[in-house]
């Protein structure tokens, strides 16, 4: 498939699925506080959520190896949008811990192999501008869900933001199935469910650790800390999609300068100096004590953050074989859904029994172990 139609269908992708993904990430935290569960539940929910079929990611992108990988990343959208809208008609605990984990399922089958399509895609020489290009994207797309979530809560409500979700999704799965062309079954043969860890390179193991380490960082802060926060600052939801917004708008221009010097001062220097500073300002999260001193914070970590994120995935598909590439994705992918799991119920549990402080701290030390990591990545 040619490289200037997948980078357009990869960029409204993006578009799509982040507007989703960031009406979402505010509404379903705000909405289960509404509903008076603690920290430690909602933690739960997230983490619950996060062991559903964990271990199959890797699996999954050995699956796309043989068969291809346009049917698992189609099914997936397909799953997410029908799950999301669930959440509106639901209220007990283990109710959101079923239906989260199914929307969990159904990001499994996409992230398992979306990575794994664009590294076949884009080559190694170009792989770092065009990350960068869609990395722009990223925070941009973020920014028109802000308005679009702003318009909801504040018009609407809550609920109907799940509906808007879903309903972005089914488009976005209409979008790949209908115009990505994939180039056919790589292999002819059966799956054989035996991976190949031990001729995975040293820098693919420790870059693995590293997107594990900050998977625990991400969790652990923002499931349910960072909407805590911002609830006890005075911050609604439609302030809080107005922030993002400015927020996400100044990232990308950050993001699109990234593209220009990354591979000139090095990926893996980058990868290194990212956690290191995303680390940090997770730390000064507790330190916050009004609305302008939250942004500021948010800032920082939203820039390093789409920094890392860049140069985390172009590192990432450099170190793979193209032949068992899905696998290795998908086994980075089951790694990193280990610390998505372990975050949040952490972060909850220290919240509920230390203080709202402790999960930021806790979230940030994390971090800079992922930057002695990075350190020592060639």
């Amino acid at each position: 498939m040619e490289v200037k139609r997948a980078f357009w269908i990869f960029a409204i992708l993006t578009v799509l699925t982040m507007i989703a993904d960031r009406i979402l990430f505010v509404i379903f935290p705000n909405y289960l506080l509404r509903k008076d569960f603690s920290a430690t539940e909602i933690g739960l929910i997230f983490s619950i959520a996060s062991s559903i079929l964990l271990v199959s990611k890797t699996f999954i992108g050995k699956l796309s190896d043989v068969f291809g990988r346009k049917r698992i990343m189609s099914l997936g959208l397909f799953i997410q949008s029908i799950s999301v809208s669930f959440y509106p008609i639901i209220s007990k605990l283990h109710e959101f811990s079923i239906v989260k984990g199914l929307q969990e399922i159904s990001g499994t089958l996409t992230s398992s192999v979306e990575d794994a399509i664009k590294a076949d895609v884009f080559k190694k020489k170009i792989r770092a501008k065009i990350l960068a290009k869609l990395g722009t994207i990223f925070p941009l797309s973020r920014a028109l869900a802000s308005v679009i979530g702003f318009l909801v809560v504040t018009y609407f409500s809550l609920i109907y933001g799940f509906y808007v979700a879903a309903f972005v999704l089914f488009l976005s799965f209409l979008v790949f199935f209908i115009f990505f062309k994939e180039n056919g079954k790589k292999i002819g043969h059966k799956p054989k469910f035996k991976l190949s860890i031990k001729s995975y390179s040293k820098s693919f193991k420790i870059i693995t650790i590293i997107g594990f380490l900050i998977s625990i960082n991400f969790t652990a802060a923002y499931f349910p800390g960072f909407f805590i926060l911002a609830n006890n600052l005075g911050i609604t939801e439609s302030l809080l999609f107005l922030l993002l917004f400015g927020d996400y708008l100044i990232s990308s221009v950050f993001a699109y300068w990234s593209g220009r010097w990354i591979d000139k001062f090095g990926r893996v220097k980058t990868v290194f100096i990212g956690c290191l500073v995303f680390s940090t300002f997770i730390i000064l999260y507790p330190f916050s004590s009004s609305i302008a001193q939250f942004f500021l914070v948010l800032l920082g970590v939203s820039i390093s953050y789409y920094i890392w994120r860049i140069v985390f995935k172009t590192v990432l598909m450099d170190s793979t074989i193209k032949k068992v590439r899905g696998e290795q994705i998908g086994f980075s992918k089951t790694i990193q859904g280990i610390g998505d799991m372990i975050g949040p119920v952490i972060g909850g549990f220290l919240i509920d029994t230390i203080s709202l402080s402790s999960a930021f701290f806790f979230a940030g030390f994390v971090g800079l172990i992922s930057a002695i990591f990075a350190y020592y990545l060639k």
